[in-house]
């Protein structure tokens, strides 16, 4: 399996796990959108978060990196955190006076 088809597998598995969280949290309101949605050209994988903040992008790829393990953490725990840390920047809005 080349990098891109383990890649593009790591992607698919995080984003699921995702977004079937977020399904049963947003169960009772009678409402879904694609939170976080996988892009690709065929090289490169894209992650978007509400359709339009890019949370990662394979061709730079801005997780930790563990050198005694030689290996990036992973990708479920990176969207978690990028994806809180704009959450609770929206959280602070105030749109009702």
């Amino acid at each position: 399996m080349s990098d891109f088809d383990e890649s593009i597998k790591e992607a698919i598995e995080a984003i699921k796990v995702l977004r079937d969280e977020i399904c049963d949290a947003f169960e009772g309101f009678g409402f879904l959108f694609p939170i976080f949605e996988l892009r690709t050209d065929g090289n490169g994988i894209l992650i978007m978060f509400m359709n339009s903040i890019q949370l990662w992008y394979s061709d730079d790829d801005e997780r930790e990196y563990n050198e005694e393990k030689d290996e990036y953490e992973s990708l479920e725990g990176y969207l978690r955190r990028e994806a809180q840390k704009i959450i609770d920047q929206i959280a602070v809005l105030k749109l009702v006076k």
